[in-house]
């Protein structure tokens, strides 16, 4: 084995995962605690694990079958319930009562969904109220204002610095008669108003994020009479956000899933029965219980296949559920692959940058830049071409774009080749320089080759 990476490793145990034998500080990652690394020789091994839970989810959802998990999946949500929010002379503030009234909810959420899920999902919810003031930001496209993940990313950090939660839920209150007090005689109230929902980052993000206002409960709806049953307006708001979370699995597992607005029927969506809102004031919870049960009927030119979340899916919805870990990915003259985000192109680097490697399925890998979550490697306009670009861009919903095949050269280097039928491998010649995918010929050239190590946990 050729030596490699006297910029990452001049220290090389030689063996099949040819761990390092001190420790290393990465360059441009900031980390309370220096790093060891092993050399994962053949990536597929890593892969062939994660891969398995997708076998699983896609053979229960062709046959149809509901067996329930030996286990139920252990799920953690951070709710971050807002005080005090403002959009420019706006000023909205929840009272006592609504904190007891979102603390209602989340109750209802927790013990209705996993009634619903049949318990496959045991869900444990930390609700935490922030009195700090955050602000809120205006939909690009409208009038709609919300509480944008960035705007509380720092908040949203301190808590999953201590605790590894799998989403995040965030309330706001604009509703109300002292909200209204406040705000009745400021210009561009009735004019800007939070939107019920919206949900920004889902189970393929560094986090999933929704967020919604809670609004007033409906008359005879609170108290809570039955934590089990979602008669709680607001209840209804946060699963259908959520539920938006989800909808990745059917690209992630190439299946049909419903679009959680699927309830308006055939003309927006075609395959799918309208839904009327539900007599109880439950919002289209009929239509979100054969989601969450993966009983929903789709026609399928004549025929009936049942959609939603399968027993087996559910692993796939935790945070970092299909994770392959964090790598230094180097040539054999120890140059680092690495984002140039000014540019989002992919180049080399004599400073280390590590990757977060994702399953994408069928052997694929997603790359994400663990300096910037946002940013994965992707291919320019999904044109699978030679000589064409490979750059960085955020998640475009193009799997095949952004999602690879790692293969195993002779001399135990490894190609990281395009999703499509070329095969055509990922190739840069020097630091600095374009990233393009180009044919291997037989043997790949050096400026081909590519070495996994592994951060250690």
């Amino acid at each position: 084995m050729r030596k490699l990476l006297a910029a990452l490793l001049v220290f090389i145990v030689i063996g099949s995962t040819a761990l390092a034998s001190q420790t290393i500080q990465p360059a441009s990652l900031k980390l309370d605690k220096m790093e060891r690394f092993e050399q994962v020789r053949d990536i597929n091994e890593v892969i062939a694990e994660q891969d398995q839970l997708c076998k699983r989810a896609i053979a229960q959802y062709e046959n149809e079958d509901y067996t329930p998990l030996a286990e139920p999946v252990h799920y953690s949500i951070l709710w971050l319930g807002y005080t005090d929010v403002y959009y420019g002379d706006l000023r909205f503030q929840m009272t006592d009562f609504d904190k007891e009234y979102l603390t209602a909810v989340t109750l209802n959420f927790e013990k209705s969904v996993e009634r619903i899920t049949d318990h496959n999902l045991d869900i444990s919810i930390d609700l935490r109220f922030i009195s700090d003031t955050r602000a809120l930001t205006k939909d690009d496209y409208g009038q709609w204002l919300y509480l944008a993940k960035d705007t509380v990313r720092t908040d949203i950090d301190k808590y999953l610095s201590s605790k590894g939660y799998d989403t995040v839920l965030t309330t706001v209150q604009t509703d109300g008669w002292e909200n209204y007090q406040r705000n009745v005689n400021i210009p561009g109230y009735d004019v800007h108003y939070v939107i019920l929902g919206l949900e920004t980052a889902g189970i393929t993000d560094d986090i999933g994020y929704s967020t919604f206002l809670l609004g007033e409960p409906i008359e005879g709806t609170y108290p809570l009479q039955d934590p089990e049953i979602p008669s709680l307006y607001a209840t209804a708001i946060a699963v259908h956000e959520w539920m938006h979370q989800l909808e990745p699995l059917g690209t992630l597992l190439g299946i049909e899933y419903p679009n959680t607005h699927a309830y308006v029927g055939e003309k927006e969506f075609p395959g799918y029965s309208a839904f009327e809102a539900d007599k109880n004031n439950y919002d289209f919870f009929e239509f979100y219980e054969l989601v969450l049960q993966g009983k929903l009927p789709y026609n399928d030119h004549g025929t009936i296949k049942h959609v939603g979340v399968y027993p087996e899916m559910w692993p796939l919805v935790k945070h970092n559920a299909l994770s392959l870990g964090d790598y230094a990915i180097v040539n054999a003259k120890g140059e680092y692959l690495a984002p140039l985000l000014a540019w989002t192109n992919l180049t080399l680097s004599r400073e280390m940058h590590l990757w977060h490697l994702k399953d994408a399925n069928d052997n694929r890998v997603i790359f994400e830049s663990c300096d910037y979550p946002e940013y994965r490697i992707d291919l320019e306009n999904a044109w699978d071409a030679e000589g064409n670009n490979v750059n960085i861009q955020v998640d475009t919903g193009y799997i095949e774009a952004q999602s690879w095949f790692v293969t195993l050269n002779q001399d135990d280097s490894s190609c990281i080749r395009t999703a499509y039928g070329s095969g055509r491998a990922l190739s840069i010649d020097t630091i600095g320089g374009e990233a393009t995918i180009r044919f291997t010929y037989g043997e790949p050239r050096d400026s081909q080759k590519w070495y996994f190590f592994r951060a250690k946990q």
